[in-house]
């Protein structure tokens, strides 16, 4: 493996890496304020767009941790070779899920809905990471690909 692609693939797992951790805050942040209500932290109602039961959202984050903890530890221990295909596949559904939650927020700060869920900033916000997560990993199978 070249320097490059080395570095590359650091990169890629730094990234990700973040990015999980981010997750991972904003799961435990929620499910502390479900049960504690801390006071340096924002509201249980701030973190949840009543889209879903929480019990059902927790399931799901949970094995959205548990997908993406896969993913990276198979791009950092090699195990994960670049595939342009896959790549494109995953960072096209990164674009798409980034710019619904883009006119999601968009419509909500503009004002053009009433409905709680475009006004649900901060779980808006953790769906960036998510989408960005994706978008980074379509990055690592299409330049690593190359």
């Amino acid at each position: 493996m070249t320097e490059p692609t080395r570095l590359l693939r650091r990169y890629h797992v730094a990234t990700l890496s973040i990015l999980l951790a981010l997750f991972c805050f904003r799961v435990a942040a929620q499910l502390l304020q479900r049960y504690l209500e801390l006071a340096s932290l924002p509201p249980f109602e701030a973190w949840h767009s009543d889209t879903l039961p929480y019990e059902v959202l927790l399931a799901s984050q949970i094995a959205i941790i548990a997908i993406y903890a896969w993913l990276l530890r198979g791009i950092a221990t090699h195990r994960t070779q670049p595939n342009r295909r896959r790549g494109w596949l995953f960072f096209v559904a990164g674009l798409i899920y980034f710019l619904v939650m883009l006119a999601r927020m968009s419509i909500g700060l503009l004002g053009l809905s009433v409905h709680h869920w475009f006004h649900s900033y901060l779980p808006t916000l953790f769906h960036f990471v998510l989408s960005g997560y994706l978008l980074v990993v379509g990055h690592f199978h299409i330049r690593s690909a190359s």
